[in-house]
């Protein structure tokens, strides 16, 4: 008898704070300017995450031969997007923008059917 008492009163105890709980409704008021700060946190998070992305490295050389080939692969993959950059001495064309490597691992693969010397960079 005494077990089954002692449960009950632990059962009371238990729930006891959920009857007598109160309810409060707090109200934040928070600044005009944390809204643009936050704003500019998710610009600055958004613009970081795009440049850790994998692209593939297509070819590299002088000026002359980097354009003829970039016009050249821009016309055997014109679903992929190909820029020009210029890094001391050389000039590059790297393609494309991949969230993981296997992505741009498979397109490579297509790519180097015909650049034999591209690879994939890592962010």
């Amino acid at each position: 008898m005494s077990l089954r008492i002692t449960r009950f009163l632990f059962c009371i105890l238990l729930y006891s704070s959920a009857l007598i709980a109160q309810e409060a409704q707090v109200q934040i008021h928070a600044p005009e300017k944390l809204d643009t700060l936050l704003q500019k946190k998710i610009t600055l998070d958004r613009e970081s995450a795009a440049k850790k992305q994998f692209t593939i490295q297509v070819y590299y050389g002088v000026f002359e031969a980097t354009t003829a080939e970039l016009e050249r692969f821009q016309t055997l993959f014109p679903e992929i997007t190909a820029q020009l950059i210029f890094e001391t001495p050389n000039y590059k064309i790297r393609a494309g923008s991949f969230v993981t490597e296997r992505e741009a691992l498979a397109v490579l693969t297509r790519v180097k059917r015909k650049f034999r010397s591209a690879f994939v960079l890592k962010p």
